[in-house]
């Protein structure tokens, strides 16, 4: 199933659970990213979506606490749509979650205000508990 097909919102979040919005152009790997943060009792996927071209919007829209965000993809230049999300609503704690090892992306995206920079194929726990670190601290 297409990512676009779905309902952005597939469930009710209490305001005490950890809300966490993925992008990423990979339907498997949203797909991943859902099911291992909606099997933690203290946070839930409240949407996916695979461009970054409506990030600051979605963000507006279902109000995460989180945005799990691939920096690589078709459409809006993801660096570019963090910046405006960043500026629009500084609340919200970026992860980046990237295939790319490269040094200069990783001191890029930390210098434009992601929380942190991690790497696809970790752990799902390390992605959780960057997630819970992220929001702790922007709280």
């Amino acid at each position: 199933m297409n990512i676009d097909e779905a309902p952005a919102v597939t469930r009710p979040v209490g305001n005490d659970r950890i809300r966490v919005l993925c992008v990423d152009d990979h339907v498997v790997i949203s797909m991943a990213m859902r099911a291992t943060i909606d099997a933690s009792s203290d946070m839930r996927c409240v949407g996916c979506i695979e461009r970054a071209d409506m990030l600051v919007e979605t963000v507006a829209e279902l109000q995460p606490d989180a945005v799990l965000l691939d920096l690589h993809m078709p459409g809006r230049e993801p660096m570019a749509a963090m910046r405006d999300l960043i500026h629009e609503h500084p609340g919200v704690a970026i992860i980046v979650f990237s295939g790319s090892d490269d040094n200069e992306t990783r001191r890029t995206a930390l210098m434009a205000g992601a929380w942190c920079y991690l790497l696809k194929g970790g752990s799902g726990q390390k992605i959780l508990d960057a997630i819970r670190a992220a929001v702790a601290q922007k709280r």
